[in-house]
């Protein structure tokens, strides 16, 4: 018996010891900031577009207007972290996207910035992000 419960033990400690190592070894990123034209990955390696700081209580937001092709790279996902303490409103976050690899080739991913949901009117307000990622 006292074989048996030091294996359990044993076998126990191995898969918190992976378990570990599985967490840290985490999926490679490649940051780019949205003003980039164009970025290169490595097969496996991720992109995050970085739109810096966004406040969606006062109507910005980034809206994909073109999405990758679908063979180079997944659906993107928004990320965004609040800025504000807590309990406090109006503050802005700061606003990612992430896009996983799916496999080598060019695609091109397209944003562009919303206020209150709509295009701003003035011009000067108006802006796009159109970058062009290669997987290889």
């Amino acid at each position: 018996m006292h074989g048996f419960i030091r294996s359990a033990v044993i076998l126990v400690g191995a898969i918190a010891v992976a378990a570990g190592l599985a967490s840290c070894a985490g999926a490679a990123e490649k940051v780019i900031d949205h003003t980039a034209d164009s970025v290169t990955l490595a097969p496996g390696e991720a992109l995050v577009i970085d739109f810096g700081e966004v406040n969606s209580s006062v109507g910005e937001d980034w809206e994909i207007t073109q999405e990758p092709d679908a063979a180079v790279l997944g659906r993107g996902e928004e990320r965004s972290r609040y800025l504000g303490e807590d309990g406090m409103t109006g503050a802005p976050s700061e606003v990612t996207y992430r896009f996983a690899p799916a496999g080598e080739g060019t695609t091109v991913i397209e944003f562009e910035y919303r206020f209150r949901g709509e295009i701003p009117e003035d011009p000067e307000d108006q802006k796009t992000a159109k970058i062009e990622v290669t997987v290889k």
